[in-house]
């Protein structure tokens, strides 16, 4: 792994990249923000976003099992923080404080009396897992420092649940991974005891079934490939029960095993009867994939989210899988879906547009839908945010790719205007018309086009869409960048000659990429915790997720793949980066470690161009702490303006 060295700013790089105003003493970047030939960012500037960081969407966690209230997660100060709501748009009472985020959380199964969450440090993902009375609000730690922990199934009688646990060498030099499977007592965690350890990465518990003394387990394998298996405690004895993702399932005593299995080129939800092995397919006539699905106690109803070019489409069953039907519902995109333990009501998670995100419960006996938060009126923005407007192009190969864009008011900006390609990372992630947050003061005060495509390798278009980009066809996602490029100059209201891309992990690697093959055809470029050479990153990514995405990306051990990812790595290519290039990343960063950022800022900088530098001490994978994502976008706002809006045509 290369050793970090912040690199001396030239004479020359300094006069490039003086500020835009130097009035008053600017912006301060956090304690914990080193920067590199970032210019001094004014006050008036930083004033003028701050309303744009003030939403606080709100996630659902979960219901309490006995009583109406519901777990939510919301931005508390600086960071994500767990709150209890107790009725319909009641107060939130905040449950957790701190510096570091709150990751997951769930109530005790049975009468609610404690929560269990999950938090890391710095997001360095070494999760920890708390013990949380809902009463005093005291925390206990219930596993041992050192290692990624996850929360399992219950067993029968609810008083005990797995914890998984996967080692972190923080070198990545170790070359096998594997899962330890614990059971504990919450109440008595020192009481813990070893059920079973698991070779590879992708493992999840995901039903225990105590009284017959066996786990069943799915193991990830790739975008497109997972198993299942039945293990049998006593002997370790593995079987293998068939293929599809399945998740924790908490229906205790129910016979069924819901999973999602690829039938043709959708994955659709199918349930198996684990005493017959029996399967019965739940949306077989559902053509688009299956998101997530929720299964109330017993199965007495499912409710399943299909993805529908990026829209979430609610579909609810009854037990003998026949549809009930779905009432009118909020307008936005449907996030999550949740039963509560009654199977009557159902938790919804909606963002749109205009907002960031909200919970709602659907009664499904009346249909009724009652609205459970509302986010705070934030003043100083100019309404009404962008619509997303769905778009499609051909790429190189015909393919046909597609995505949104959210435009400006013509009104307000009259003629053609500067575009931000925006794409998403995973690579199976999915651009979806959801809340743009920050993103709104660029399309509504400084009127940039944002176009968020889904290229090849994007989830939600089916399995075939979704291996398109893998291994030796990595570059084809890139060309549909160029093909976007071309889209854009047939657009009347979109300025060609003022294009910038940016995205993150990932899509990171589609900035440099695309820097690096279509550079004289971009204005900018901006990469956050992103890729810059594929060998280094398979060699330095921890060891938990390094065969995971050897699986999407190749094995760099094998000679012929270690050529070709060092061909198309961007850091092979940094000569011909020679546009202005803004990189961020955390130096906790345990997926793509912050030498990726280190060391294509060395190599780009060399090449003459400005490159501005920003790496967060306290974050991991993306800045998760409010003042630094606040700073990140101040930024970026700053180098855009330089670099994009008054770029001359």
């Amino acid at each position: 792994m290369l050793v970090s060295t912040f690199v001396t700013v030239s004479p020359a790089q300094a006069q490039r990249d003086t500020p835009l105003s130097t009035s008053g003493q600017g912006m301060l970047a956090p304690a914990a923000m080193k920067t590199e030939g970032v210019p001094i960012i004014s006050q008036s500037l930083a004033a003028e976003i701050a309303p744009y960081g003030e939403f606080t969407p709100t996630r659902f966690v979960g219901w309490h099992p006995v009583e109406q209230g519901m777990l939510i997660l919301r931005r508390a100060g600086n960071t994500n923080q767990l709150f209890l709501l107790t009725d319909p748009m009641g107060k939130p009472q905040q449950m957790t404080k701190g510096r570091e985020p709150v990751r997951a959380a769930a109530f005790e199964p049975k009468r609610g009396e404690y929560v269990l969450f999950a938090r890391d440090t710095g997001g360095d993902e070494a999760t920890q897992i708390y013990r949380l009375d809902p009463k005093t609000l005291q925390e206990t730690q219930l596993t041992p420092a050192g290692e990624l922990h996850s929360l399992g199934p219950w067993n029968f009688a609810q008083d005990k649940v797995i914890i998984m646990a996967r080692a972190l060498d923080r070198t990545g030099k170790r070359e096998t991974a594997s899962v330890d499977v614990y059971a504990i007592d919450p109440q008595q965690p020192d009481a813990r005891f070893k059920l079973a350890s698991l070779p590879g990465a992708g493992w999840r518990v995901v039903r225990w079934l105590d009284r017959e003394n066996r786990l069943i387990a799915s193991e990830f394998l790739s975008s497109t490939s997972s198993k299942l298996w039945s293990l049998d405690l006593a002997t370790g004895k593995r079987t293998d029960i068939g293929t599809g993702e399945a998740d924790v399932d908490g229906n205790i005593g129910d016979r069924w095993l819901y999973r999602k299995k690829f039938d043709g080129d959708f994955g659709k939800l199918s349930r198996v009867d684990l005493k017959s092995g029996d399967r019965q397919w739940v949306t077989k006539d559902v053509e688009n994939d299956v998101d997530s699905w929720s299964i109330a106690r017993t199965g007495k109803r499912i409710a399943v989210l299909a993805n529908a070019s990026g829209q979430a489409q609610l579909k609810l069953y009854d037990a003998d899988l026949k549809p009930l039907p779905v009432p009118p519902l909020p307008p936005g995109l449907i996030s999550s879906a949740n039963w509560h333990r009654n199977g009557r009501d159902l938790a919804l998670a909606i963002e749109s547009a205009d907002s960031p995100g909200e919970v709602f419960s659907l009664d499904v006996d009346t249909g009724n839908v009652s609205r459970w938060t509302q986010h705070a009126t934030v003043h100083g923005v100019k309404r009404p945010f962008s619509e997303a407007e769905p778009i499609a192009w051909k790429s190189f190969d015909g393919l046909a790719i597609s995505g949104f864009v959210h435009r400006p008011s013509g009104k307000d900006f009259p003629g053609k205007r500067p575009v931000i390609i925006s794409i998403h990372g995973g690579p199976e992630s999915q651009a979806r018309p959801g809340f743009r947050g920050r993103s709104n003061y660029w399309i509504n005060e400084r009127g940039y086009a944002m176009i968020y495509p889904n290229v090849r390798g994007s989830s939600g278009f089916g399995k075939r869409f979704l291996e398109a980009d893998n291994a030796k066809k990595r570059e084809d996602s890139v060309k549909d960048i160029g093909a976007l490029l071309d889209w854009v100059q047939t657009q009347p209201d979109l300025d060609a000659s003022r294009v910038a891309v940016m995205g993150g992990s990932y899509g990171g690697y589609m900035v440099l990429a695309s820097s690096m093959m279509y550079g004289n055809r971009l204005a900018a470029a901006s990469n956050s915790v992103g890729i810059s050479h594929f060998v280094s990153f398979l060699e330095n990514t921890e060891t938990y997720r390094r065969d995971l995405r050897r699986s999407e990306y190749g094995d760099e051990r094998e000679p012929d793949m270690r050529k070709f990812l060092e061909s198309i790595s961007p850091l092979t290519h940094a000569d011909k980066i020679r546009l202005p290039l803004m990189v961020s990343h955390g130096k906790n960063d345990p997926r793509v470690p912050y030498t990726e950022a280190e060391q294509i800022v060395k190599k780009v900088r060399a090449n003459g161009s400005p490159v501005w530098y920003l790496l967060a001490e306290d974050e991991g994978h993306g800045f998760a702490k409010k003042a630094n994502a606040d700073f990140q976008f101040a930024a970026m706002t700053t180098f855009y303006d330089r670099y994009l809006l008054k770029r001359a045509h």
